[in-house]
């Protein structure tokens, strides 16, 4: 789901007519026979049903029309694979959550589309129309128990189909007349290239290429991006070019034949990596990707892959429909998957990364939603249900890729976190389908614990629909399957893997007894006697012992033999804490076998990092605080370790560019990897300070390296830690890190909200040299906002405390974002002083970085010359 005015920014012409008849079914005035309105575009693919229906949505909401808002949905009505339609009971509970519900989803899907008619019903009464915009659908199916029932609501529907419904006005649309599409030529390519004449003076020539475009938007769209993109094009050289094309396209009917052409022509003008981009990204499973994502596809930093993405989207082969999401359209897509086979792209390796991408988010999603201690990729659960709102289509698709490339393991890693989803709103009936998914995909993976844990979620789902005899029924399923969890915990390598699956075990049988009742009082006994016996054959915990009830009494008669003892464990269970210990020496001794350059890759590194997650796991999530001390030198080992490993940067530095490319890019994601690794081993102990300084490390490397939103992370993850800490001066120093940061990534909003809650904290905790830096930040910020008197209070601010504290370097940042404010709000003598100031100190100075720094900024804005 994506707000409607997500995609309005682009021209929009040649459509007045259509135009008009749509908005006049939307205003309110309009239906005042009672019956429910809908508006059904229909058309063929590229015709422009889509920009019509944001444009006219996006229009309709200015004029202030819908008080309630407006929703736009992307039913996917012509995915290639039928299962991926969006159905009416996939939509009920996000669009709850989109129109503002205030309680909790109810379990089924009858129970929420009465909800979501009621939560109409109401908005409607208030006065607060809503506009529905329902896109791409391909049957009545799809929209008929999502229309309002209500004519104070409207619903706008696209289709390449004619959709019959109750009500609904049907427009044809078909290719643009002549004069409209000279017309949307003309004023695109004003928007994208001001000022320019050559349509004007090459009449004939943009009539030929509007031609020879079919008159389809699509088609013109990427024609006058062409022409945007190189100034010395004129219309007719690309008509020449396009009619070319066409030639080689005869089998082809004439709308299909304008639209590829089109594409060959844009896509030959792509550089290597921007067509690399472009045929990477029908890789991606869903139908709309985000930013990051896109990096971790083709292997770039993330601002990199920002850069692309957006001259794709210049060059129209991409469309933005978010804040940070982009999208083929789907006869783009088609060719460039057909382009894709063509290069011989190494698609698997893409896809890996995709996958891993997915499953680390996920992961990070499921742990907010289950409150497991800060998450920097969500700070909220909020932010992590808004995730995956957004990417719940890419999500369930990932899952496929992966079980069909035969990763089942990435597949149950993904599904567990949609699971936990529908689980959190309620969804019972996707929970459950997810769910026995989540058993297959384990099934698969041989991984009992999590095929366990999802039959338990379907015996949960099935109990919250009211389903109890179903549910009572997967309770005996989920009991049955303790025994093999249970076996495989008696032959379990290292005491701490039986013990985690026996305690699974524990957890499991409880559950499912909670259900079963007196039902199966045999076969509960009897897993809880398993559970004891090898919990008693490997000398584990005590509580392993208590087999819960008696067994029910056997009729009378003779007495059985009884069952021979368990012989004795041949050798006691070794000390985990020392194990843990020998697996971290290991991973320093490991690294330390390599080469400085071996050692600080990845592949060089693998082994040593495999030793680390070892020593990690051999750490106890539950541990007693009066047994904490006993794992501190292991924590110490692991620290080291990571430090051991980020000296990679400086060497990297060293060494040149390349090598410091390749680092900041290859290597140094994996060494974040590192250092999650020693912070989950000191969260384990209960121990945060050394969690910040952990954090702070990496910040700073990350900083020196490039790598701003690792920087950034690091920075607010340790300000989470600082604050839960009660160390604000701390936490201050942490926000304050992250919004240089963000300013350096231009995330200028970012960069000032997180400045804006630095600054009190430092200032409360006596520091005003980093209190000043805080204020530097912030006035940059707003000065890039274009709020110059704001920026000029911020830098004033900032010149004062610094030059209090004696932080010379600060002061002089201070000074040069203060003669900007100044200049911009006409106190041009000022600004002048401020900046012959900064000048003065930073040549005092004599830093090797500030002051050719400071001299570099002062010519730049005139101030010097040479």
């Amino acid at each position: 789901m994506l707000p409607t005015d997500a995609a309005a920014a682009e021209v929009f012409v040649g459509r007045g007519a259509e135009r008009r008849e749509v908005l006049a079914v939307l205003d309110p005035a309009h239906g005042a026979t009672g019956m429910i309105v809908a508006s059904s575009v229909a058309g063929l693919a590229g015709i422009g049903k889509t920009a019509l229906a944001r444009s006219c949505a996006a229009e309709a909401v200015g004029r202030g029309w819908y008080a309630g808002g407006a929703v736009f949905v992307d039913l996917n009505g012509y995915a290639r694979d039928p299962a991926d339609q969006v159905m009416p009971e996939h939509v009920f509970a996000p669009m709850l959550h989109a129109l503002g519900f205030p309680g909790r989803p109810a379990d089924s899907p009858a129970g929420q589309a009465a909800q979501y008619h009621r939560m109409l019903a109401g908005l409607a009464a208030e006065g607060r129309p809503v506009l529905l915009v329902l896109d791409n659908a391909s049957s009545t199916a799809q929209i008929a128990d999502l229309m309002p029932r209500s004519r104070a609501h409207r619903t706008l529907i696209t289709s390449r189909h004619t959709l019959v419904t109750r009500g609904s006005r049907t427009l044809e649309l078909g290719a643009l007349s002549p004069a409209g599409a000279r017309a949307l030529v003309e004023e695109q390519l004003e928007f994208l290239s001001p000022g320019g004449t050559r349509t004007r003076q090459d009449a004939a020539g943009t009539e030929r290429l509007c031609r020879l475009c079919g008159h389809l938007p699509l088609a013109l769209h990427i024609a006058t991006a062409l022409l945007a993109r190189d100034p010395d094009l004129t219309p007719s050289d690309l008509a020449d070019e396009l009619a070319r094309a066409r030639h080689k396209l005869d089998v082809l009917d004439d709308g299909e034949r304008a639209v590829r052409a089109a594409f060959e022509l844009s896509y030959r003008r792509l550089t290597p990596q921007q067509a690399r981009m472009f045929r990477l990204l029908p890789v991606n499973p869903g139908p709309h990707i985000a930013t990051d994502a896109v990096a971790r596809l083709v292997d770039l930093a993330d601002d990199q892959a920002v850069g692309l993405i957006r001259e794709l989207a210049r060059a129209h082969v991409v469309e933005r429909v978010g804040n940070g999401v982009w999208r083929q359209h789907d006869l783009m897509r088609a060719y460039a998957i057909q382009l894709l086979g063509h290069h011989g792209d190494n698609q698997g390796a893409a896809s890996n990364r995709l996958i891993e991408h997915y499953i680390a988010l996920a992961a990070d999603a499921m742990s907010a939603l289950h409150g497991e201690g800060p998450v920097t990729s969500f700070p909220t659960v909020e932010a992590a249900l808004a995730w995956c709102d957004r990417e719940h289509p890419n999500l369930q698709a990932a899952t496929s890729m992966a079980a069909t490339f035969g990763d089942d393991d990435g597949a149950l890693r993904i599904q567990e976190t949609l699971v936990a989803v529908y689980a959190h709103r309620g969804q019972t009936a996707e929970w459950e389908a997810a769910a026995r998914t989540a058993v297959r995909f384990a099934r698969e993976a041989k991984d009992h614990p999590g095929r366990s844990r999802a039959l338990h979620q379907v015996m949960v789902a099935l109990e919250r629909a009211g389903r109890q005899d179903e549910a009572v029924e997967a309770a005996g399923v989920l009991l049955g399957f303790q025994q093999v969890v249970i076996e495989a915990a008696s032959l379990a390598e290292h005491p701490l893997d039986c013990q985690r699956l026996l305690q699974h075990a524990v957890a499991a049988v409880a559950e499912s007894g909670r259900l079963l009742g007196g039902r199966e009082d045999g076969l509960l006994h009897t897993r809880r006697a398993d559970i004891a016996r090898v919990a008693n054959a490997r000398r584990l915990d005590e509580t392993f012992r208590e087999i819960g009830p008696r067994a029910p009494r056997r009729p009378a008669g003779p007495p059985e033999p009884p069952e021979p003892p368990e012989p004795p464990a041949e050798e006691e269970v070794p000390d985990v804490a020392l194990e843990a210990t020998r697996w971290a020496r290991e991973a320093l001794e490991r690294l330390s076998e390599h080469s400085p350059g071996v050692a600080h890759s990845v592949a060089g590194a693998a082994p040593a990092q495999m030793a680390a997650r070892r020593a990690l796991s051999l750490i106890p999530e539950d541990l007693r605080p009066e047994d904490a001390d006993d794992w501190r030198g292991v924590c110490a080992l692991l620290a080291r370790f990571a430090a051991a490993r980020l000296a990679g940067g400086p060497l990297s530095r060293y060494a040149g560019r390349l090598a410091q490319q390749e680092w900041s890019w290859g290597v140094l994601p994996h060494v974040a990897g590192t250092y999650e690794i020693a912070v989950q081993a000191y969260r384990r102990v209960n121990d945060a300070a050394p969690q910040v300084r952990l954090y702070s490390d990496l910040a700073e490397e990350s900083f020196q390296s490039g790598a701003y939103p690792l920087a950034a992370k690091c920075r607010l993850a340790a300000a989470r830690i600082a604050e839960a800490m009660g160390d604000e001066e701390g936490q201050g120093e942490a926000l304050s890190a992250a919004a240089h940061a963000h300013l350096l990534m231009a995330n200028h909003e970012e960069a000032a909200r997180f400045a804006e809650s630095a600054f009190p904290l430092l200032t409360a905790a006596k520091r005003p040299g980093p209190a000043g830096r805080a204020l530097t930040t912030l006035a940059n910020a707003r000065f890039s906002l274009n709020l110059p008197a704001q920026a000029l209070s911020a830098a004033l601010g900032a010149e004062a405390l610094t030059a209090s504290a004696g932080d010379l370097p600060g002061r002089t940042a201070a000074l040069l974002v203060l003669g900007l404010a100044q200049r911009d709000t006409d106190r041009a003598e000022d600004s002048s002083a401020s900046w012959r100031t900064a000048l003065h100190i930073a040549r005092t100075l004599d830093d090797p970085y500030l002051t050719p720094s400071t001299e570099s900024f002062l010519k730049s804005v005139g101030h010097l010359r040479g």
